[in-house]
C-alpha cells in the first residue's frame, strides 16, 4: 500500500463538495471550485453524504497529524484512503457531469458501496480474505440496490455515531477543533489500529 505524494494530497484536499437535499429524483452537488454545480440521481444521496463525511475525516486527521495523538500507522492509512476515495467519488461525479440528467449508475462507485457493505473495509487483504470465505459471491456482480442499506446504516450508526458522522449530521463543519482527537481515535478503531494513549478508555 503506497501512500500518495504530498502534492497529490494537497490537490485532493483543496476541492470541497457541498451536497444539497434532493429535489425530486436528483440532488445537486456544488464544488467550491472550479466547475459548475451538477446533479446526481437521488438514490445516491445518503451514500454520498456519508462518503464525503468519511473522506473529509481522513483529510482532516491527516491535516492535523502533528497536533493529534495518532495510532501507529494511521497517517499512512489515511493518506491511502484519501487518494482511493478521491478516485471513487470522482468516478461518480465525472459521470454526473457528463450524463445530462436522467437515471444512471456508476459501476465504480457502486462497487465501492458493495465492498463497504459486505467486506466493511477497503484494503486489499480484507477483500481477499472476504472472497476466500465467500467464494460463491462475486462482489463485482452484486446488485447494490438489493442490499439492505437501512439496516446497514442503522447498525453502523449505533455502533459508532462519531465515525459514521451521525453525531455531526454528516457535516465536517460541525466538528469543533477540539473534536478531532475523538475522530482520529474513531478512525483508528475503524482501521483496526490502536492508539496507546486511549487504549484504557
Amino acid at each position: 500500500m503506497h501512500p500518495p505524494s504530498n502534492t497529490e494530497l494537497n490537490r485532493i484536499a483543496v476541492v470541497k463538495y457541498k451536497v444539497l437535499p434532493p429535489v425530486g429524483d436528483k440532488f445537486t452537488v456544488q464544488p467550491n471550485f472550479p466547475s459548475e454545480p451538477f446533479d446526481v440521481p437521488s438514490n445516491y444521496y445518503k451514500h454520498v453524504r456519508r462518503f464525503l463525511w468519511r473522506h473529509h475525516v481522513f483529510i482532516g486527521v491527516e491535516k492535523r497529524k502533528e497536533e493529534l495523538s495518532l495510532a501507529s500507522g494511521l497517517s499512512t492509512h489515511a493518506q491511502w484512503y484519501i487518494a482511493y476515495m478521491d478516485a471513487m467519488i470522482e468516478a461518480l461525479f465525472t459521470k454526473a457531469r457528463r450524463s445530462g440528467g436522467g437515471e444512471w449508475r456508476s459501476n465504480v462507485f457502486d462497487l465501492y458501496l458493495v465492498v463497504d457493505n459486505l467486506v466493511q473495509g477497503h484494503e486489499y487483504d480484507m477483500a481477499s480474505l472476504w472472497r476466500m470465505k465467500n467464494a460463491d459471491v462475486i462482489l463485482e456482480t452484486v446488485d447494490v440496490t438489493a442490499l439492505d442499506w437501512k439496516s446497514f446504516y442503522s447498525t453502523t450508526d449505533e455502533n459508532d455515531p462519531v465515525w459514521t458522522g451521525l453525531s455531526y449530521q454528516f457535516e465536517i463543519a460541525n466538528v469543533a477543533e477540539g473534536g478531532w482527537q475523538e475522530l482520529a481515535d474513531a478512525t483508528a478503531k475503524y482501521l483496526g489500529l490502536t492508539n496507546p494513549n486511549v487504549e484504557s478508555q
